[in-house]
């Protein structure tokens, strides 16, 4: 007697999510696939230069996959990420300086960061009661 071949094989959803890499960064989608790899197994396919998919893989079914929240929820994530990103990026300077002013006004560092740090208008209220520190005056 020959055996019959079972061909009935579950069909896992997924949901497929495209990323613009010109808007999305690689670092910033590696960090949404982090985020997100606790529930789903994330597989990053190159389209092209420009154009990514990611496919979505639930690690648990359960009957309640939507894959339009689920696009909708990357995407949101993606986007956050690549928005701090850029943030970052243009700030990173201002932090730095307000860091280095931070530890030189404690003691901690013992030169002073070059440049000027202040507050134009804080500077010309001489009741206000936030200063971080006031320009020399020339």
């Amino acid at each position: 007697m020959g055996q019959s071949e079972s061909t009935d094989v579950l069909q896992v959803p997924q949901a497929v999510v495209e990323v613009n890499l010109a808007i999305i960064s690689a670092e910033s989608l590696l960090k949404t696939c982090y985020w997100f790899s606790r529930d789903f197994v994330c597989d990053v396919r190159n389209r092209s230069e420009l154009i990514a998919d990611v496919v979505l893989t639930p690690r648990h079914v359960t009957s309640a996959f939507d894959a339009a929240s689920i696009q909708e929820a990357f995407t949101t994530s993606a986007m956050d990420f690549s928005l701090r990103e850029k943030i970052e990026a243009k700030t990173s300077g201002i932090r730095d300086l307000l860091l280095a002013k931070a530890f030189s006004e404690s003691g901690v560092l013992e030169d002073q960061p070059e440049g000027m740090f202040g507050d134009i208008i804080e500077e010309t209220k001489p009741d206000s009661m936030f200063k971080i520190l006031s320009n020399p005056q020339r």
